[in-house]
């Protein structure tokens, strides 16, 4: 009970940032401690990283769009931001989850395993995302749809410029 009371009557001390220290009228500060100055640099920077802009999580689900767009999102995070080549890999792997995760776990382990040295870089990780992720079929068929579309563009504009003339 005596522990209680003691807790109990301790002071609540308010922690200040220095910035505020001359205009709050209640202070912390002993008067054995020197003034505090405030901040010299400005409050707001102006700089691109002022808004919260994080790699989505990719969980390793079997669509390929839905990865294509992870893909592109994350390069445009790192645009936006300006990382740096050496962090890009380990930024990732912190946003990979449930399967994909389990799957970088295992590669980076049996990388190790076999000797091999870590993946460091972004193209190199982006490739074996790829290659797990990504069914090779998926890239002939966008190829074969966009064929069709272009072929049946063309075709379009034909009858339209011979309908024209007529």
């Amino acid at each position: 009970m005596k522990q209680k009371q003691k807790i109990n009557e301790e002071p609540v001390r308010f922690v200040q940032r220095e910035d505020q220290e001359a205009s709050n009228p209640i202070s912390s500060s002993s008067e054995d401690e020197p003034p505090r100055k405030a901040r010299m640099e400005p409050r707001f920077q102006t700089n691109s990283n002022d808004f919260r802009v994080e790699i989505p999580e990719f969980e390793g689900k079997l669509d390929p769009d839905e990865f294509i767009e992870w893909m592109h999102t994350v390069e445009r995070v790192f645009e936006y931001k300006d990382v740096p080549n050496d962090t890009k890999v380990k930024l990732v792997a912190l946003r990979l989850r449930k399967y994909t995760s389990l799957w970088w776990t295992n590669l980076c382990a049996k990388r190790l395993r076999c000797r091999k040295s870590k993946i460091r870089t972004w193209d190199k990780m982006k490739a074996k995302l790829k290659s797990r992720f990504l069914p090779p079929t998926y890239i002939l068929g966008s190829y074969l749809q966009f064929y069709n579309l272009t072929k049946a563009a063309s075709m379009l504009k034909k009858t339209h410029m011979s309908l024209r003339n007529s």
